[in-house]
């Protein structure tokens, strides 16, 4: 991993101190679209989509569907003959915010690639690298119901004997997704302002994952439990993976010498109920629970969630800052993200606080962003350093880290091919599956619509 980390790290240092030419305009579209991503799309079952995949592909969707919510909005109400009037830009605005919202709220949950969809991805792709094949209950193929399916007892109790770590993540894996979407979007369209900014989808995602915590502490959780399982399918392959994601998560990290199966039986049908309602947890394990959905308020903490995109410190120089949270198979990552804009130079600094139950560790990450090397070629750099615990209850720490290096070469137009090289070393890092030491590369296409401005 060493000379891995080495190779990559001399491959981009000449992008660190290469001239990058200001980018004044604003874009109405930028999407990502990830082929090939290797070696996931092997080591996944089902082959595909991987992870990082499935966060493009969401993301992608999301960006075109704002697409047309700024357009519609401009078609009703920017005037093509006569003054663009404080009063219609207000009204404007006002459509398309909440349009935007009733898309992120409601859209989030169609059965194609939105919200949802990449919540289930992102459970499945754990699951998948360590041999589980499973489908993905909000995709038109399948069915509708938001679940993780396909699996068997018997693959989630092997699965728990033989490293609940990887069990754990599994679980939490989903609400990652909508704190990675929010950091992607936060962060890419403070570099490259939009001409509709996506408040409403952080805003969106935040209360996403508090409100997942605000039902799993709740009585509510215990009712779900108890009717919820009488309505499931008698066959476990057909019931969701998990139940519910945070309560399950609880369960079996406060009890990770339990077998799986020790859990309630199933009514009126096989193997276990893999329901977990908040009752059911041991008094710390509530006491934990009900700890980190008041840690979920921290990512609402976003000044873009209230309309400030950016900072400036300067004529030429602009900053944001924003906290992010998110339950992991050790406990919890509390983050500090800070995207900066100095003249021609986008870089990114984040501060980690890596908790399990009584202990933790920092993390730092540092990315250059955006970095032109010629007139068509540009690069993405960014390492992670951590300091991790092990497990959730043992002091044991990880110290490691990750390297990225991305390339976009334009080929014609807005039109441009993308390589994506990484290495990481141990330990958990949001957007990869794999918990052990990992090389990984991706290829697809990349394409951006600037306004005409």
């Amino acid at each position: 991993m060493n000379k891995t980390f080495g190779l990559l790290l001399l491959a981009c240092c000449h992008s660190l101190g290469s001239a990058s030419a200001q980018d004044s305009a604003r874009y109405q579209l930028r999407l990502s679209v990830p082929v090939i991503d290797l070696p996931q799309n092997k080591d996944i079952p089902y082959r595909y989509p991987s992870m990082h995949q499935a966060l493009e592909f969401s993301a992608d969707v999301y960006d075109l569907g704002y697409l047309g919510i700024d357009k519609l909005g401009n078609a009703l109400f920017k005037p093509k003959t006569k003054a663009y009037s404080n009063g219609r830009k207000a009204v404007n605005f006002g459509f398309k915010y909440l349009a935007s919202l009733g898309f992120v709220k409601y859209g989030s949950e169609l059965p194609i690639p939105l919200g949802v969809w990449a919540h289930e991805e992102f459970h499945r792709s754990v699951l998948g690298v360590n041999g589980i094949d499973s489908k993905n209950g909000n995709w038109f193929p399948h069915r509708w119901d938001g679940t993780v399916y396909g699996i068997g007892d018997q693959d989630l109790s092997v699965l728990k004997a033989k490293d609940v770590n990887q069990l754990l993540y599994a679980y939490v894996a989903g609400v990652q997704s909508e704190v990675l979407l929010t950091r992607k979007v936060a962060v890419q369209d403070f570099y490259k302002k939009r001409t509709l900014p996506k408040n409403a989808w952080m805003v969106y995602n935040a209360w996403y994952v508090w409100d997942y915590f605000k039902f799993s502490t709740s009585p509510q959780s215990d009712s779900v439990a108890v009717w919820a399982a009488k309505h499931e399918n008698a066959d476990p392959r057909e019931r969701d993976f998990a139940g519910a994601d945070l309560t399950a998560w609880a369960y079996d990290m406060f009890s990770p010498e339990k077998s799986y199966n020790e859990r309630d039986k199933f009514p009126n049908g096989e193997g276990v109920n893999r329901r977990i309602g908040f009752s059911q947890l041991t008094e710390d394990g509530r006491e934990y629970l009900l700890k980190q959905k008041k840690l979920a308020l921290l990512n609402f903490v976003n000044p873009a969630i209230f309309f400030i995109n950016r900072i400036p410190l300067g004529r030429h120089s602009s900053f944001n800052f924003f906290l992010q949270y998110a339950p992991t198979h050790y406990g919890n990552d509390i983050a500090l993200i800070l995207p900066v804009q100095v003249r021609n130079t986008d870089f990114l600094l984040g501060l980690h606080q890596y908790n399990n139950y009584k202990s933790g560790g920092y993390g730092l990450d540092l990315g250059f962003y955006n970095r032109q090397l010629s007139k068509r070629l540009e690069t993405d750099l960014v390492v992670n350093l951590w300091n991790q615990p092990e497990r959730f209850f043992e002091n044991d720490m990880l110290n490691g880290g990750a390297l990225q290096v991305d390339f976009r070469f334009l080929v014609a137009g807005n039109l441009s091919l993308s390589a994506s090289f990484s290495g990481k070393t141990e330990g958990w890092q949001m957007g990869s599956p794999y918990l052990k030491s990992n090389v990984s590369s991706r290829f697809g296409l990349a394409y951006a619509l600037k306004n005409k401005q």
